[in-house]
């Protein structure tokens, strides 16, 4: 497999220069494969040809176009998924858009099939919308070219050298991108880049990586993408990681890309909560790119209104708040837990002097010199307030994070923030690309994606439509602003306070919303799904995940839980426990704590990567996943195996000392993370890890009644677990591996879906038994129709009977149940329907594997017993590793042992 995407690489043109940190500090690095690609000859033609071009060309989307009031262009940028053994990893493949090919665009595979076909392909590039209407439906289509075409050779349009990556453009014009600053992109003749930190000198920049990738496509290099991360010192022992990836178009040198600047610390988390107000934040007046140049004129357009620097001197623009009625909201209180937004919506100034006000600012930012305009962009402007923008004679900055005319921005510690950038020579839109409900079918990637709608449809469209849409649940407590847009408002944690006028609680991606959504934007092409989707896996991927390795290992890398039960966020914002909150709220109230292993969701996330290229949400899902295996399997250090073995009979964690997991969504929801991170690297052995803990969670030999399944509050996440099992065994079917541990897992899921046949009901059926009796039970009832559709595959016909009318009898109650409540349109019970309601998915999914067709033998490892459980950590023991396992664990050890 290695050798097939080795030759891909090489026939795609991929010139990849890589930049690496020694121990001296930053050295330059070598180009890796500075090769003469071979490019296929074919002229820049209309796709009409009739003859085998029809049986080539593959349509696998559309694209929509939102106006074409002023812009020239639109970018895309669009994972696809491909049929197994349709394209060998050598394939080249030609993007087009209603048969006219695209130059300015590239392709570049990232997923294969075990067989080492193409799984997953990223698609990006920009289509010129005057060949086209708003009301054209335009048809994207790849046609892989012909094995045996003529080819040429090409010279690579790049120089690479110490200081700066020279870019030739098509043009004519030069393009360098100084390698010792973030984004600092300069064109020969008309501006430069860089992201600039106000009111703060850096003590040092210190480049970490840099890496760029050069992509052919129809005969011509078309794009370069490059990667950059840069250590930024701020005096007093604080740090601020800016990592920058953009993709630049070569015929007109277009940028689009994205920066993230992260605090890496550790919080304090004293008596485990999580306030603002950490002395490790980083406070920042504002994050920019700016831009300057020679005789440079900065145009901004806002409400059909158009103001020049040249006219107007220095302009000022400044995104306050949301703008909307709630804008007061206590979402928005700082360290001190006071709203201190300065005033409604946004404002214009020159000088001292108001030139325009007015609530949601969505400016158009253009600069000139030389003859030439650039379209500059910063995605979702007002959303992420405070934003501001600042144009002056030859200047020109646009906030990234923060406002210089606001208060302080608090970045916590692990917290980090990314935005969207585009530079263009025109106006430019983003456009979306829905992918081809025909050839998403055929590809067979989402083998859980139904074929037809599910009833519970119409009660999930409550999630876009009407009083109770998340849209509204936005407005209802103003869920807006650079750290909380696009998070789900928890409204049915009111239920205990249901007069409060805001009840602020965060959500944090519990049962995966960002799946969800994504699901129903796949079956519907519905694009407000999309929409949620992405504005949420963005907010999750940078807030809700914990950025650091300096914590103690169970919290370092994690997802924070959402807002805790029946309290408001306060001054915790997304981290669940705060100081002033009320403590013995409920049973077992912890009131403080991290990120634990029961929250761990990276289908979304990994989803979310694969269909829109964006690396966040992919580092985001791997981060997670590390952290759930640190979480459950120790960090390697002999201290950390000391507290395992203490911590072994504590529920929700591994016994160290039997092996066993605990049969619960934690590792229900590590076993998805495992197989998530297969689908992210292609790693045989996170498979083999998934083997391991289904045979050291589960048995077909179990006694079901010892596990006390009919205790819900103690067992209802089995099916959980379960649900993960039956997405192990397709994935084993995928690969066509008919071993021992695939029998192990289908004989311990129809073990126990025998057992649910027979004796599982609808758990409102018992009130009694419930702490909170509430239609959530409804939604995790949908897990059992999965589990129950899934198995009834490999049971035997009479099993089967009983299964599929158990499912029946639920589906009907659960339905019965949800359509006339009005919890049903509360966050939660909305995120389970998405997340389970499409459970004939599972009844089509199975593609069972007869003994004989592959016996590939895999060993089962035994669990070593306590004593060589200590001796492999100790023959293994690092001091190096020890140390910082005890200044992570115990921070009052960092004065005498240093920091980690």
């Amino acid at each position: 497999m290695f050798l097939f995407i080795l030759l891909s690489y090489y026939l795609e043109a991929n010139i990849r220069s890589k930049q690496q940190i020694s121990d001296e500090g930053y050295t330059s690095g070598t180009s890796i494969g500075i090769l003469e690609p071979l490019c296929i000859c074919s002229s820049r033609t209309l796709l009409t040809e009739e003859s085998k071009k029809a049986v080539m060309t593959q349509t696998v989307g559309t694209i929509q176009i939102a106006s074409l009031a002023k812009e020239k262009r639109g970018h895309f940028k669009i994972g696809v998924p491909c049929p197994k053994g349709m394209w060998p990893a050598v394939t080249q493949l030609r993007p087009a858009a209603n048969g006219i090919l695209l130059p300015d665009a590239f392709i570049k595979i990232s997923q294969l099939w075990p067989d080492g076909s193409i799984k997953w392909l990223l698609c990006e590039g920009l289509i010129d919308l005057q060949q086209h209407s708003a009301s054209e439906e335009i048809v994207l289509t790849l046609d892989p070219v012909e094995s045996g075409s003529p080819s040429k050779t090409l010279s690579p349009p790049v120089i690479n050298n110490d200081e700066a990556l020279l870019l030739s453009l098509g043009n004519g014009e030069t393009l360098t991108i100084n390698k010792a600053r973030p984004f600092d992109f300069s064109n020969s003749t008309h501006f430069f880049s860089s992201i600039d930190i106000v009111d703060i000198t850096p003590q040092s920049i210190i480049p970490v990586a840099f890496s760029y990738a050069l992509h052919c496509n129809n005969n011509e290099y078309s794009a370069l993408t490059v990667e950059q991360k840069y250590e930024i010192s701020l005096g007093s022992d604080k740090k601020l990681i800016v990592e920058t990836e953009a993709s630049i178009f070569l015929n007109t040198g277009t940028v689009c890309g994205h920066v993230t600047m992260r605090n890496p610390s550790a919080a304090s988390h004293p008596n485990g909560k999580w306030d603002l107000g950490d002395p490790n934040s980083i406070y920042l007046k504002e994050c920019c790119i700016s831009l300057t140049g020679q005789s440079l004129e900065s145009t901004l357009t806002l409400n059909s209104e158009v103001f020049s620097s040249s006219e107007h001197a220095e302009l000022t623009l400044h995104q306050a708040s949301s703008g909307y009625g709630n804008w007061q909201s206590p979402v928005h209180v700082n360290k001190d837990n006071v709203n201190s937004l300065p005033f409604r919506g946004f404002k214009l100034y020159q000088s001292d002097r108001l030139l325009l006000s007015g609530d949601q600012a969505q400016p158009q930012i253009t600069i000139s010199n030389s003859g030439s305009t650039f379209s500059i962009h910063v995605d979702k402007f007002w959303q992420n307030f405070p934003s501001s923008a600042q144009l002056s004679a030859n200047t020109l900055s646009v906030s990234l994070l923060g406002s210089r005319h606001s208060e302080c921005t608090e970045l916590q510690p692990g917290e980090q923030k990314t935005r969207c950038i585009s530079i263009a020579p025109f106006e430019m839109q983003s456009l979306q690309v829905v992918i081809d409900s025909a050839w998403l079918k055929n590809a067979s990637v989402l083998p859980f994606l139904p074929s037809k709608p599910c009833e519970f449809d119409s009660l999930i469209k409550s999630g876009i439509e009407g009083p109770s849409s998340f849209f509204q649940k936005r407005l209802d407590i103003d869920e807006f602003g650079w750290r909380h847009f696009g998070e789900l408002y928890a409204d049915h944690e009111k239920a205990l306070a249901p007069d409060e006028p805001f009840f602020v609680s965060h959500y944090n991606n519990q049962y995966d919303p960002i799946f969800g959504m994504l699901t129903q934007w796949l079956l519907s092409a519905d694009a407000r799904w999309f929409e949620l989707a992405d504005d949420l896996a963005k907010h999750v991927a940078d807030i809700d995940v914990y950025h650091t390795s300096d914590d103690k290992p169970e919290y370092s890398g994690g997802l924070f839980w959402h807002t805790d039960h029946y309290v408001q966020a306060y001054t915790a914002s997304h981290r669940t426990y705060s100081k002033h909150q009320p403590t013995g709220v409920y049973d077992d109230h912890a009131g403080g704590g991290g990120p634990g292993g029961q929250h761990c969701y990276t289908n979304g996330l990994t989803l979310h990567y694969l269909l829109t290229g964006y690396t966040p949400s992919r580092d985001a899902a791997l981060s997670i996943t590390q952290w759930v295996t640190n979480y459950y399997e120790g960090d390697g250090t002999f201290v950390g195996a000391l507290l395992a073995l203490k911590n072994s009979d504590i529920p929700g964690v591994k016994n160290v000392k039997t092996g066993k997991y605990p049969l619960d969504r934690g590792t229900g929801n590590y076993l998805q993370a495992r197989l998530d991170r297969y689908e992210l690297q292609g790693c045989d052995s996170d498979i083999e890890a998934a083997a391991y803990i289904i045979a050291h969670t589960v048995s077909p030999t179990d006694d079901l009644d010892q596990l006390q399944l009919d205790n819900v509050e103690a067992t209802w996440f089995y099916t959980v677990f379960l649900q993960a099992v039956c997405r192990f065994i397709s994935l084993k079917e995928q690969r066509c591996e008919c071993d021992s541990s695939y029998q192990y897992a289908v004989d311990s899921l129809t073990h126990y879906a025998n057992w649910m046949a027979v004796n599982e009901y609808a758990y409102l059926d018992k009130p009694d038994i419930l702490e909170f009796p509430n239609q959530t039970w409804s939604g995790q009832d949908l897990r059992k129709l999965c589990v129950l559709h899934f198995a009834s595959n490999y049971l035997t016909e009479a099993q089967r009977t009983l299964a599929e009318q158990k499912a029946e009898q639920l589906a009907d109650t659960i339905y019965q149940r949800l359509s006339t409540s009005t919890e049903t349109s509360t966050t939660r019970v909305l995120c389970l329907m998405m997340q389970n309601g499409h459970y004939s998915g599972f009844k089509k999914a199975p593609r069972p594997l007869l003994k004989n067709e592959i016996q590939k033998s895999q060993a089962l490892a035994e669990n070593p017993s306590s004593l060589s459980f200590l001796l492999t950590h100790l023959i293994d023991l690092s001091p190096s590793k020890e140390r910082k396992q005890l200044v992570k664990r115990f921070p009052q050890l960092q004065k005498l042992l240093g920091k980690p």
